[in-house]
C-alpha cells in the first residue's frame, strides 16, 4: 500500500468523541508503522491552546503541526516554526510569532 497523508482539524473533527479517537489512534499508529503514514494536525489554535488540548486528550504525536490558522508550521524534528514558511509569510507582510516546538515534548 502507498504512503498515506492524514491531515485533520482538531476541535469537533478529530477531538470530540473520546471512544472514536481511541479507535482511530490505534488504526493510525498501526498504519504509520506499516506504511509510513504521515500525520498532520491543522488548527486555528495557538501554541498554548494546542498544548492545553494535548494535555487533555490522547493525541498522537504528529509529523507536522500547522497552528494559528496556517501561520506556523512545526516539523517533528524542529524547535521553531519552519523558517521557509515563516519567511514566505513575512515577505508577504504577514507577521508571525516564533517559539519552541510542541512536537519535541514527550507525549
Amino acid at each position: 500500500m502507498a504512503r498515506f497523508l492524514f491531515v485533520t482539524d482538531l476541535d469537533n473533527t478529530l477531538v470530540g468523541d473520546d471512544e472514536a479517537l481511541e479507535r482511530l489512534n490505534h488504526q493510525l499508529l498501526q498504519h504509520r508503522e506499516e506504511h509510513g503514514t504521515v500525520i498532520v494536525y491543522a488548527t486555528g489554535r495557538s501554541l498554548p491552546l494546542f498544548e492545553e488540548l494535548r494535555s487533555e486528550k490522547p493525541l498522537i504525536k504528529p509529523d507536522l503541526l500547522v497552528l494559528a490558522v496556517g501561520t506556523e508550521i512545526y516539523r517533528q524534528d524542529g524547535d521553531t516554526p519552519d523558517p521557509t514558511w515563516t519567511s514566505q509569510l513575512n515577505s508577504a507582510g504577514i507577521e508571525t510569532r516564533s517559539g519552541r516546538s510542541p512536537l519535541n515534548s514527550t507525549t
